[in-house]
C-alpha cells in the first residue's frame, strides 16, 4: 500500500499535478511595474521530467510589428509565424540560438513554422521594415511566465533542490548577477530593479504613406 501511494505521488509530481506556486512582483528603479518581463525557474541539478502539453506558440505580424514583442517558449517548441498584415514581411534572425529567414506573404497565406530546439535569446527583425524588432527567449525549463501590466506573474512548478528564479527583459540594465537568485520558499518574490531601464530598443516605425502598402 505504501509503495502504491509513493508511486502515485511520483506520477502526480512528474505530471505537474502537485505543483508549488510562486507569485512575482516586478518594479523598475522608479517603483513602476514592468510588463513583458520573462520570469522562469531553473530546475537545478535534477533532471526535469515534466510534460509540457503545449509545445507550440505564435509570433504574429500586426500593423508592422511583432506580436507579442517578447515571446518565452520552452526548448523544443514549434513557433508559428502568421502574417496578419495585408503586406509582405521577411522575418529573419542572426542569433546563434536560431538562424533563419522566413518570407511571409500577405494575410491569408498558410503560416510558416519553425522549431526552436536550442536554448538562448533569438532576436527577430524584418528585411522589409527595418524598425520591426522582437524577441523569442528559448528556455531549458517548463516553468516560466511573463509579467502583466501590473508587473505581476504567476509560476506553477515542481519544487526541487538548488532551484533559481531568473528574470529577463530587453530594457533591464541591472547586472546579470542580480537577475538570478535562489528560489524563495514563501511563495512570493518582490523584485525591485536598481538601475534605470534602458531606452526602448524598438525604432519608430516609418509613417504610412497615403495610398501606399507600407
Amino acid at each position: 500500500m505504501v509503495r502504491t501511494i509513493s508511486l502515485l505521488l511520483a506520477a502526480l509530481c512528474s505530471n505537474g499535478l502537485l505543483a508549488s506556486e510562486l507569485q512575482v512582483v516586478l518594479q523598475d528603479a522608479e517603483g513602476k511595474p514592468l510588463s513583458d518581463a520573462v520570469v522562469w525557474i531553473s530546475p537545478g541539478p535534477s533532471p526535469v521530467n515534466v510534460a509540457n502539453p503545449q509545445l507550440s506558440a505564435v509570433m504574429d505580424q500586426q500593423r508592422r510589428t511583432f506580436v507579442p514583442y517578447v515571446l518565452a517558449v520552452q526548448r523544443g517548441t514549434e513557433v508559428t509565424f502568421p502574417n496578419s498584415d495585408p503586406i509582405n514581411h521577411h522575418v529573419y534572425s542572426f542569433s546563434p540560438a536560431k538562424r533563419f529567414e522566413l518570407r511571409l506573404h500577405h494575410q491569408g497565406e498558410v503560416a510558416q513554422k519553425m522549431l526552436f530546439d536550442q536554448a538562448g535569446l533569438v532576436t527577430l527583425g524584418c528585411n522589409v521594415h527595418d524598425w520591426m524588432l522582437g524577441f523569442i527567449l528559448v528556455l531549458d525549463s517548463p516553468w516560466f511566465s511573463q509579467t502583466d501590466a501590473s508587473g505581476r506573474a504567476r509560476l506553477r512548478y515542481s519544487a526541487g533542490k538548488d532551484q533559481q528564479l531568473n528574470l529577463w527583459h530587453p530594457q533591464i540594465a541591472d547586472a546579470e548577477a542580480n537577475l538570478s537568485r535562489p528560489l524563495p520558499t514563501q511563495g512570493m518574490a518582490r523584485i525591485n530593479l536598481t538601475q534605470p531601464l534602458k531606452r526602448d530598443p524598438r525604432p519608430q516605425p516609418a509613417p504610412v504613406k497615403l495610398g501606399g502598402s507600407y
